[in-house]
């Protein structure tokens, strides 16, 4: 019973997804969506009371299919340093990311609505504390309140201004500057981070490879 649920759910969410990526949040109705899906109305709003839910629930499932695909350098039979090990996973996040970028598009387009920008964040921020709970011996010295509050905030506003067109930047760009300032917060020096970066290079070349 509990898998029929979660499969009419995720085929109403994929449904969505395509819609909203296709035609814009804006002009997606919950009849196109009902439609789509193949469902009824009555059955969609069992799930979803309202568009603006149905919306924050497929953030949701997206940002997760992108968190839960972890970089590990074993698969590569790589062995690297631990903040190469985090550059590396946040630079392929950043990419899956700008992989379905009419979907990304449509999503940072209704985030500056407080209630989205809010929800999106809260959410990306349970995902990162999930994550660095496993890389808790680099935050000793540090607020990871602070941390968190600062990269994820700036980071939204970096990807919605390259996706609305105001900040010319490639994803590949992105992904070196996020590396770069997490390391630059953490109080290291030019020298050290040099290593790092290079040594990121030189991962990404082995990895990309393999996508």
């Amino acid at each position: 019973m509990q898998q029929r649920v979660d499969e009419r759910r995720q085929s109403i969410l994929h449904a969505a997804e395509k819609l909203f990526a296709e035609k814009g949040f804006e002009s997606t109705t919950m009849k196109d969506i009902t439609r789509a899906a193949g469902t009824s109305i009555g059955n969609l709003y069992f799930y979803f009371p309202n568009k603006d839910d149905l919306m924050m629930r497929l953030i949701e499932s997206v940002i997760n299919r992108i968190w839960d695909h972890e970089f590990d350098p074993g698969e590569y039979n790589l062995t690297i340093n631990p903040l190469t090990h985090e550059a590396v996973d946040d630079y392929l996040k950043i990419q899956a990311f700008f992989a379905n970028e009419s979907f990304a598009r449509n999503m940072l387009n209704i985030v500056p609505h407080k209630l989205f920008r809010k929800h999106i964040l809260r959410f990306m921020e349970q995902m990162s504390r999930r994550r660095y709970d496993s890389y808790g011996e680099r935050f000793v010295y540090m607020d990871q309140d602070m941390v968190l509050a600062y990269h994820l905030g700036g980071l939204l506003t970096v990807l919605e201004r390259v996706l609305i067109g105001e900040l010319d930047r490639t994803p590949h760009e992105i992904g070196m500057f996020l590396a770069e300032s997490k390391l630059q917060i953490r109080g290291l020096s030019r020298e050290e981070i040099a290593v790092i970066l290079e040594e990121m290079e030189q991962t990404l070349k082995v990895v990309l490879t393999h996508l």
